[in-house]
Formats: structure tokens, sequence, C-alpha cells
């Protein structure tokens, strides 16, 4: 009996030192598939793809779409910024929706000046520059053109305004003084000056004023509106006679906003619109 329990305890012993072994050489067989991936990485790689990634800053700073500030256009800045509120299928109350005469029509009337003075300082829900402080003033002006024609809107390329007043200016300041011009001249220049804009003002074009300010809404989009061309819309408008049209458009009238909303207008231009607008519709202003 006391050999039989040696026996067992000797068979034991070698059992537990065999798997002992067996155990050793799995982790060293491991170990060495481990290190055989590459999974520790090698300290000596001198690859240019090592170099880049050991000296790359622990953080990167990308430049929003890899357009400079003061070139992005009015497309690629109402799809980065105003589409989160402007969207057509937006769920934003009491803003105009992209592409939608609608809402954008009353906004419109109120003329470009105004829009941009809105989206520039905000105005009621509208934060400052649509919460994107680093838009420039020209960029706001590319994406308030963009919005408004695409509902619309007849607004000129604000780019091209702009190149035509630096022109302008080039022009002015580089214009030689008139010689020998008396101070006592400068008083009859000035009322010269102040004619030729009375002339001006008075052969405005009505057709260019309706396209760029009137159009928004007598172009038929808002309903209660008189329509260009509509003859029943007008008539008892024109019956009223020019002076009353015109009265009504310079001061404004009911729902009509004084100079259709755009300020910058000059009296003689506001009469040329509407003698545009009667005459297409009936009226033989």
């Amino acid at each position: 009996m006391k050999q039989l329990r040696d026996h067992k305890a000797q068979g034991s012993a070698l059992f537990t030192l065999v798997s002992g072994i067996v155990i050793v050489i799995a982790v060293i067989f491991f170990l060495i598939k481990l290190a055989g991936s590459g999974s520790f990485g090698d300290v000596n790689e001198t690859t240019e793809a090592a170099t880049q990634t050991r000296i790359q800053p622990v953080g990167q700073l990308k430049m929003g779409d890899g357009i400079p500030v003061g070139e992005r256009q009015g497309d690629q800045i109402f799809n980065k910024i105003c589409i989160q509120c402007h969207a057509a299928d937006s769920i934003v109350p009491n803003v105009p929706k992209f592409e939608n005469k609608g809402d954008w029509a009353p906004r419109i009337a109120q003329g470009f000046d105004t829009l941009f003075q809105h989206a520039l300082n905000g105005f009621n829900a509208m934060p400052a520059k649509g919460g994107a402080a680093d838009l420039t003033d020209q960029e706001l002006k590319r994406v308030i053109t963009y919005m408004a024609n695409k509902a619309g809107g007849t607004f000129p390329d604000p780019d091209a305004a702009a190149s035509a007043d630096a022109a302008a200016s080039g022009e002015a300041a580089s214009a030689p003084a008139a010689e020998g011009a008396a101070p006592a001249d400068a008083p009859k220049a000035d009322a010269a000056k102040a004619e030729d804009k009375g002339a001006a003002a008075s052969g405005a074009d009505g057709k260019k004023v309706y396209e760029a300010t009137c159009q928004a809404c007598h172009g038929g989009a808002v309903s209660g509106i008189p329509a260009v061309g509509k003859k029943e819309d007008w008539a008892p408008r024109i019956k009223q006679g020019k002076d009353t049209l015109h009265k009504h458009a310079i001061e404004g009238f009911n729902a009509m906003p004084a100079k259709g909303g755009n300020g910058s207008l000059s009296d003689d231009e506001v009469k040329a619109a509407v003698d545009y607008m009667a005459n297409q519709s009936g009226a033989k202003f």
C-alpha cells in the first residue's frame, strides 16, 4: 500500500513538472510571435513615414474646408453655416427657407442694405453673422445675395459691385485737379454736381428699380399684392391717379413699406418704378 502511494505521488509531481514546462514553452512562443508581428514597433525604424509619425504634434488644426477667409463664395457659406437654419426643410420657426419665394418676398422687399444690416448685426432670433464671427462683410454680402436670388431676388453680384466701386474710387483719386480753379468756384462746381445728380434721378430706370426692389412682392409671388401685368389688380389703384400712387409708394401705405423698404432709393426712382408697373398693367402714365 505504501509503495502504491509513493508511486502516485511521483506521478503527480511528474505531471506538475511537465505541465509547467509546457506553459513556459507556450509563453515563450507567444512572446516571439508578438514581437515578430511588429506590435511593439521598431524604435530603430528610419523610414520617412516612421519619422513623421514620431515628430507629429499631439494636436492638429484643420482650417475649415481649406478655403481662406475672405474667399468663400455664397453657396459654400450657405452649405456650411446658413443651411443649419435656412434649409428648405428647416423646422426653425419664422425663418425664411431656401428657395421659398413666399418666405423671402417681404424680406427682399426691404432692400439689400436692410438685409445686410440685419445679418451683420443680428435681428430678432438671428445672431450676428449667423453666429460665424469670422465671416467678412463681403462674404456676408455674397451669401445674402445667393439666398435671396435663389428665392426670386435680383440683387447684383456684390463682387462685381465692389470692383466697380474700387475702379471708380481709383479714377477719382488719380484725376488731376483743375488748373486755375479759385476757391470761389467750388460752390459753382458743387451746384453743377447737384444739378447733374438731379437730372440722373429724373431719368431713373423704372424697370431696373422694379427688378431690383419691387419684383419680389409685385412679381406675383405674394398673394394680395397687385402683380405687374394683371390689369384687374391695378385698375382700382390706377383710378386713384399717379400722384396718389407715388405718394403711397414713397411714404408707405397699409402693408406697403416706404419706398418698398429700400430707403436708398430716391423719390424719382420710386416714381419711375411705380409708373413702369402701372403702365405694364394698363395705365398710360
